[in-house]
């Protein structure tokens, strides 16, 4: 998953901890280790380690510690198991130094996968309402969370803040994609479709992104644009999953007004009409 975050974000060959009178010190490298709030704040006032360690700070450890060296999910989702099962259980003594390769190495994890541990505070997907939160202020444990939550009609291309951002405002209804306009150079980007022909005869159909994923998605039959056949119709069904996201929703997509089968039902009631009457009426069939 893509996000603003930096995995190299005070990320070192070693990391080293120091109790001293003042408190509790943390290096990555030569620098201290920052505490990695943006991910998630369980303890703003610090870090500690060993049996006695205060669970909170202990979590705030365990995340500064795995967001820059194995990424944000696996800080968001295992914080609480490593720093109960690691912080606080392996790292006893008032000095201590891991290595980064140590630290990515499975024997490491497997430390505290299978042990008792507190409870996860990072918000579940069910937590968060792309509607009402405020994405200038979250944290990416809660970025996590709405994009697992919103995972089929998030918008993939790009910064994932910038889509949620996006979402938001479709959602909020200050953004209406149906009205964006459309253009082969879409097609060309998203659509994967080869044939210039029918990119341009699509680009001189449709004016906007409604009206182009009413047809796409809706239409009876989508070969009757000129320079559209069956494969480059079967093409273009195929970006339904990638429409539903960019309109954040299949309920955005605008209904398409399909009125091929009532044509071909109204021709077939007319012919059909001609023949009865052609039958009742014996001179239809002689000047016939």
């Amino acid at each position: 998953m893509k996000t603003s975050y930096s995995r190299s974000t005070n990320r070192a060959r070693r990391y080293r901890g120091e109790r001293i009178l003042g408190g509790c010190l943390v290096y990555a490298g030569d620098d201290l280790l920052d505490k990695h709030l943006s991910v998630h704040p369980v303890s703003p006032g610090g870090f500690d380690w060993g049996p006695d360690a205060a669970p909170e700070r202990a979590c705030q450890l365990a995340i500064a510690l795995l967001a820059p060296t194995l990424g944000l999910e696996v800080a968001v989702d295992d914080y609480h198991l490593f720093a109960e099962n690691f912080i606080r259980r392996e790292l006893t003594g008032d000095e201590w130094s891991v290595r980064l390769q140590d630290l990515r190495e499975s024997s490491y994890r497997e430390q505290y996968m299978h042990r008792d541990y507190p409870e996860n505070t990072a918000p579940k997907p069910a937590d968060v309402e792309i509607e009402t939160i405020d994405l200038d202020t979250i944290t990416y444990a809660e970025e996590l969370a709405l994009v697992r939550r919103y995972d089929e009609v998030l918008w993939k291309k790009g910064n994932v803040r910038g889509n949620l951002v996006r979402l938001q405002a479709i959602r909020r209804g200050e953004r209406d994609p149906a009205a964006e306009p459309f253009s082969k150079q879409w097609l060309s980007t998203h659509g994967r479709l080869t044939s210039s022909s029918a990119k341009r005869a699509l680009g001189e159909e449709f004016e906007t992104m409604g009206e182009f994923a009413a047809w796409a998605c809706y239409a009876t039959s989508l070969t009757t644009v000129d320079h559209v056949g069956d494969s480059t119709a079967t093409t273009i069904r195929g970006l339904r999953p990638m429409l539903v996201r960019w309109f954040g929703g299949e309920e955005y997509i605008p209904q398409f007004d399909d009125d091929q089968e009532t044509l071909v039902t109204d021709d077939t009631d007319e012919d059909d009409g001609n023949e009865e009457a052609a039958e009742d009426d014996p001179s239809i069939t002689a000047s016939g």
